[in-house]
């Protein structure tokens, strides 16, 4: 009888993807950024439910500890070892960022407290808020909160004793995705972070979506706003109206983010001719949602390549098998690495908040 050998799982990727994934991106980033550990101590106990309650010194240092966990520095420690994490997904979503915040919670060492059938039974029998939270409270200590509007979320914050973190709050924000969003932004240029990064280093950002109802857009836009020197634009590449909700494009332009839309760029040309001409000047196509055929009204095909050679495509939802295998196995896919990156997020933030 002839015998097999014995394999083992590859450590190699199988799928092409962008140059940012590569491991060394990891060691580029921690050298890019002095330690200041007392700016993690500021988050200490602390609620993040919006990118607006940070600010760049933060924000770096939140990453640097990524960069840290993702390095294997910190294998060996377990500070949430005995602590409870409580996810509360109110609007029954099944997204995967819910298995990146329960892997985070579980690398460092803690335990998950899974009742989904219980706030489904509360929740078909009546609206019982003050339960649901009470639950948390008395039985976790730290809550994951997505809620379907932002009104939900608004009115339950206040009942927590333990911090939350926002998975989102219908419309209006993201913040953990859009930290590892710049995360791996920041693996790919470090110099985005300092201060005056080198123009050659800034970025063309065309956003496919609707800035005005998509949480992840509005918190990576936010995010991109503690940095605004480190883009050169955001363009919106699609010719929607308003586009922006009332005074979001105000308040990121007073932040210094050079924001530009189709129609001001190309107002007499269709917007196929404008976006052909536009996505090859394209550093990022940020994309909440490629749609199966076509970004904006063009085939996703041409779209690609059309792109630069170092282009990344990012944060994209696709449905189709023939444009998910183009996609995926692409030097502009920089998603997987994304999705790899927001488990190290997420223990950045927990080992922050929990101290």
């Amino acid at each position: 009888m002839q015998t097999l050998p014995l394999t083992g799982p590859g450590h190699q990727s199988t799928h092409q993807e962008h140059p940012a994934a590569s491991p060394e991106c990891v060691q580029n980033l921690l050298q890019s950024i002095t330690e200041e550990p007392e700016q993690l101590e500021r988050l200490r106990r602390r609620h993040l439910t919006s990118i607006l309650e940070l600010d760049a010194p933060l924000v770096r240092q939140l990453l640097r500890l990524a960069a840290r966990y993702e390095a294997g520095e910190l294998t060996d420690t377990y500070p949430l070892r005995c602590r409870i994490l409580c996810n509360l997904f109110l609007d029954r979503s099944q997204c995967i960022g819910r298995l990146a915040f329960n892997a985070a919670w579980l690398r460092l060492g803690g335990s998950l407290l899974q009742f989904d059938q219980i706030v489904e039974q509360i929740l078909s029998r009546r609206y019982a808020p003050d339960e649901i939270v009470e639950l948390c409270n008395n039985y976790s200590d730290l809550a994951v909160l997505r809620t379907g509007d932002p009104e939900t979320f608004r009115d339950m914050l206040p009942r927590f004793r333990v911090p939350v973190i926002n998975a989102g709050n219908g419309h209006e924000e993201h913040p953990a995705h859009a930290l590892a969003d710049l995360y791996l932004l920041a693996k790919w240029r470090p110099q985005l972070l300092q201060e005056d990064p080198p123009e050659s280093e800034r970025l063309a950002i065309g956003i496919v979506g609707d800035p005005s109802r998509t949480r992840t857009l509005r918190s990576f836009l936010r995010l991109l706003a503690l940095f605004p020197r480190a883009v050169d634009r955001v363009v919106l590449l699609q010719r929607w109206d308003p586009g922006f909700a009332d005074g979001q494009r105000e308040e990121l332009e007073q932040a210094g983010l050079r924001i530009q839309t189709v129609r001001e760029l190309h107002p007499k040309a269709t917007e196929m001719e404008a976006v052909r001409e536009l996505i090859p000047n394209q550093d990022l196509l940020y994309a909440h949602l490629l749609q199966p055929i076509q970004v904006s009204r063009m085939k996703i095909v041409e779209a690609d390549t059309l792109l630069r050679p170092h282009a990344m495509i990012l944060n994209p939802e696709i449905q189709i098998e023939e444009v998910a295998n183009r996609f995926n196995d692409s030097p502009h896919n920089g998603y997987f690495a994304q999705a790899r990156g927001s488990v190290y997020v997420r223990m950045a933030l927990y080992a922050a908040i929990m101290g």
